[in-house]
């Protein structure tokens, strides 16, 4: 785990010894996955992933896993950061039957990144998503996640996402540089490397805002909460364009014409003036 925070440390060992407690440890394979596994942890703003693997039936396991991080955050009371479980079968995971809940970005990540704390490790049967499936998955949790409403309003009241936190403001910020990095290389990626990628291949205040999202995310915001408004002002334009318009011509070319307005409307949205 490369993490050195005893806390974090601590509550991912207590999950994952109600994992083996819930589940017949026989039948489970835990792994730490994100940013946890890859590197570039940050106490202040990065999500506990934690992946399973069942054997069996996956009835009820999402109402026992509802449970585990229930217990988890009551008995670790001081940990904020949000707790992401991705769980099911190789059979789900795969494909072959309904269930479960492993995205493909996130199947990516578990077969390339992710540590074993416990059980057998089963990768080797997993299928790897195709650079299609990532990019398609991509664009529409995009839509669901970035393109609500609210978000939009934002673009053009960015205080309003200033004063929402560090977590916040660095996933508005650090989610484009990240799906722009799996984009081009295929591969996945934590903030750190994503962020440099952005940089060294883009000029002007969008990656100044990358810089500082990054920055922010390790050390908090600063004070001056009108240094951050500023920063997003200026940035997230230029930033949000040129992810939208990568994801727009990569569903032309899989003649995804669907998501491809979508993303169209939704660029011409934060957009307007």
């Amino acid at each position: 785990m490369k993490t050195n925070n005893t806390e974090i440390i601590s509550i991912v060992n207590h999950m994952v010894v109600s994992v083996n407690n819930i589940f017949n440890k026989y039948d489970v394979s835990v792994y730490i996955m994100g940013s946890l596994a890859r590197g570039g942890f940050s106490k202040l703003a990065s999500d506990i992933d934690l992946g399973i693997i069942l054997k069996g039936s996956l009835d009820g396991a999402k109402e026992k896993i509802e449970i585990i991080i229930s217990e988890a955050r009551k008995s670790f009371p001081s940990v904020k950061n949000n707790i992401s479980v991705f769980w099911g079968s190789i059979e789900s995971i795969n494909g072959v039957i309904e269930g479960g809940r492993y995205p493909p970005f996130d199947r990516l990540d578990l077969i390339d990144h992710a540590l074993l704390l416990s059980g057998q490790d089963g990768r080797e049967r997993l299928a790897r998503p195709t650079k299609k499936e990532l990019d398609i998955a991509s664009s529409r949790f995009s839509l669901s996640y970035l393109a609500t409403q609210e978000r939009i309003e934002e673009f053009h009241n960015c205080s309003c996402i200033a004063r929402k936190g560090v977590v916040y403001t660095t996933k508005v910020i650090l989610f484009p540089a990240r799906f722009i990095y799996g984009e081009k290389t295929g591969k996945i990626a934590g903030n750190e490397e994503s962020s440099l990628y952005y940089q060294n291949n883009y000029k002007g205040p969008d990656a100044e805002l990358i810089r500082n999202g990054y920055h922010w995310r390790l050390n908090s915001l600063p004070e001056d909460l009108n240094i951050v408004t500023n920063s997003l002002q200026k940035g997230l334009p230029s930033l949000y364009t040129n992810y939208i318009n990568i994801y727009i011509q990569r569903m032309e070319q899989y003649e995804e014409i669907s998501l491809k307005n979508k993303l169209i409307q939704w660029r011409n949205e934060i957009l307007a003036k």
